[in-house]
């Protein structure tokens, strides 16, 4: 095989240290990619791959116990949070183009959930908004579900999302 340039040439008697290595790294780059795939759905294996070597840059790594170390201590939990944040206001604002009323009574009803400082942090942010024309941008604002119980409280208003 290693003729046919299918594998790497390997001393027999770090060959199973070397397989080890080489399916930690599989494993910790699907993991990964699985991640990215979930915070944003629609995106093709190309730009998660391209986003993974941004954030680690393992391309040129050609030692696979250097790349599932790496990989195993990256925290992609900031670029996870941005891309869900991405998809959900693609998905709003494809909403608000569809219907406009239905989603400005989505939001009113969201509002009525939210805390003190959250509405303060939302009246910041939209007092503060400079909106291009056209142009989408997504607002740095984090609703906590987990310590609300609006499902319970708000009027039922049915969303296509």
């Amino acid at each position: 095989m290693e003729a046919k340039g299918c594998a790497k040439p390997a001393v027999w008697k770090n060959a199973r240290r070397s397989f080890y290595w080489a399916v930690r790294a599989r494993i910790a780059q699907s993991s990964a990619l699985a991640k990215l795939a979930e915070a944003k759905p629609g995106a093709s294996l190309e730009s998660r791959l391209k986003l993974l070597h941004s954030a680690a840059p393992i391309a040129s790594m050609t030692d696979h116990r250097v790349i599932a170390e790496t990989l195993e201590q990256l925290d992609i939990t900031k670029i996870v949070a941005k891309l869900k944040a991405d998809t959900l206001a693609r998905r709003l604002l494809d909403v608000v183009n569809e219907d406009r009323q239905a989603a400005m009574d989505g939001l009113a009803s969201l509002v009525e959930c939210l805390t003190k400082e959250e509405k303060a942090r939302l009246q910041a942010t939209i007092q503060n908004s400079t909106r291009s024309t056209g142009r989408l941008q997504i607002l740095d604002f984090t609703f906590s579900a987990h310590n609300h119980q609006c499902a319970e409280s708000t009027p039922s208003v049915t969303s296509p999302i």
